[in-house]
């Protein structure tokens, strides 16, 4: 502790290059700790498991875009385990304009049945009963009452491209979920069948509600047996499962994001081992003048990497804080897009913190290193003869 004046005062004895290192450990290391905490929420357990809710779901084999007969859903309803069972499908469409701010997700479905299936909802506002007895009602979620400033009694007209038609709905409820995003809208099939008849007959996705763990596990199972030699052969899988699909879409994203993270760091590291190295060019007279005073080998080894642990302290916390501010922000702009499901799950994940810390003091130690033994073991009469 007797040498951390001196130390301080050798990290911040060149200003400008200072902080440009900091900056330069700062912005990856905001870099990592968002791709930490999207792998985290990636591998975040399933929510319908760990809150008991058993969910799973149905849907073609072949993908999304094909539908299931209806008819399906009444077959799993009769299945041993399934407690409740309600049909899903996507309308798509645009809300005022394509933009991403506008997207969100709205789905047709059966009133009754949906409460039932996802019983971990809760109405904040207007009444479950005021959405089944209106055929145009909807039931929207509270993140979405408060994105578009929208009241129960408004008026959501969505403009279909799946499906070719206007419809008008009428907000008759609101839904919120514990830890998830209440960001999607829903309104009665029954609707858009009247509308449109061409629609009836199809389901895009059948959700299950079953009675418990091992029940889910079954049935996933029994379903896919029940229609695998049929026209519409099916693929069940747990709620998480079903999410995870969508990221999927996009390749290995586990792989894609820890490659970059590993290429930040070692960015990271050339950046500040250039600059120790530097930084111990520049003294090779005044550290062996320290020699002479008395200083060991090891006191010159300890200021060296001492410099360096501080160097990537300083832009660790910095960047650690600045994470934590604003992140806040970025996930408030993020649930503005097609990602906000995903979006919600992000937060300060306390391992991720705690890794980015690590990683920074790694980089601080590795990259002080070399210069330190190299300034450590010249000989004094070496350095007192540099010129540079």
């Amino acid at each position: 502790m007797k040498f951390f004046p001196l130390i301080f005062k050798n990290v911040f004895r060149k200003k400008t290059r200072t902080v440009l290192t900091i900056g330069s450990i700062i912005l990856p290391l905001l870099v990592i700790c968002l791709m930490g905490s999207f792998l985290s929420a990636l591998n975040m357990p399933d929510p319908a498991q760990t809150r008991g809710m058993f969910r799973i779901v149905t849907r073609h084999k072949v993908g999304l875009a094909s539908p299931l007969p209806v008819s399906y859903a009444e077959k799993i309803r009769q299945l041993d385990g399934a407690i409740a069972v309600t049909k899903f499908n996507w309308f798509g469409g645009k809300y005022i304009d394509d933009s991403a701010r506008n997207f969100f997700a709205r789905f047709a479905v059966d009133p009754e049945t949906l409460v039932l299936v996802f019983d971990d909802a809760t109405i904040t506002s207007g009444s479950a009963n005021d959405w089944f007895n209106d055929r145009a009602g909807s039931l929207v979620g509270e993140d979405l009452i408060k994105k578009f400033g929208w009241n129960i009694g408004d008026q959501v007209v969505l403009i279909g491209d799946i499906y070719p038609t206007t419809i008008q709905l009428t907000i008759r409820a609101v839904y919120k979920l514990q830890n998830e995003p209440s960001d999607a809208l829903f309104f009665n099939r029954k609707y858009l069948e009247e509308v449109l008849p061409s629609f009836q007959g199809n389901v895009g996705t059948i959700w299950i509600k079953c009675r418990d763990g091992a029940a889910a596990t079954k049935l996933a199972d029994e379903i896919d047996q029940m229609f695998e030699n049929s026209p519409y052969p099916t693929k069940t899988e747990s709620e998480k499962a079903f999410q995870m699909g969508f990221v999927s879409m996009l390749g290995n994203v586990k792989l894609l994001v820890t490659s970059l993270t590993i290429i930040i760091v070692l960015v990271i590291l050339l950046i500040a081992a250039n600059t120790m190295a530097l930084s111990a060019r520049e003294r090779v007279r005044e550290i062996a003048v320290l020699r002479t005073l008395g200083f060991s080998s090891w006191k010159i080894l300890t200021l060296i990497l001492g410099e360096s642990l501080i160097l990537a302290l300083i832009g660790g916390i910095i960047g650690l804080g600045a994470f934590i501010i604003g992140l806040k922000p970025l996930k408030a702009s993020l649930m503005n897009t097609p990602i906000s499901g995903f979006a919600s799950a992000i937060k300060p994940f306390p391992e991720v913190l705690l890794l980015g810390l690590i990683i920074t003091l790694l980089v601080g130690l590795l990259s002080g290193l070399a210069p330190a033994i190299r300034a450590s073991q010249r000989p004094i009469t070496e350095g007192l003869r540099h010129v540079g």
